[in-house]
């Protein structure tokens, strides 16, 4: 079966906003989430890099999924570096569209 095509309107201000507030490093867009395009009814993955020293646990994670989420209106799985499976690790870094970067303009 063949997936839709939907146009996705990443609210990108609002999430730079929200990223700036936690302790987050950086925030990118990976997997089903194409430059302003998603496959309908799936996921948008995110991969988040968290500031150096930041303790953040999988209570937090989930809060910020949820949060996203609601911000994005879709369903969000956000994933540390070390969480990508490790065969597809390099590629989805590599192909990963930034969202979110502390302290760039």
């Amino acid at each position: 079966m063949r997936a839709e095509i939907a146009k996705v309107n990443l609210p990108v201000k609002a999430i730079r906003a929200y990223c700036a507030g936690e302790p987050i490093e950086r925030l990118s867009d990976f997997g089903s989430l194409m430059p302003d395009m998603l496959r309908q009814n799936t996921e948008i993955g995110l991969v988040v890099e968290y500031s150096p020293g930041a303790s953040i646990t999988y209570i937090d994670m989930a809060r910020q999924e949820r949060e996203l989420g609601t911000m994005i209106g879709s369903a969000v799985d956000l994933r540390t570096p070390n969480e990508l499976e490790r065969r597809f690790r390099q590629q989805i870094l590599e192909s990963a569209i930034l969202v979110f970067a502390k302290n760039s303009s």
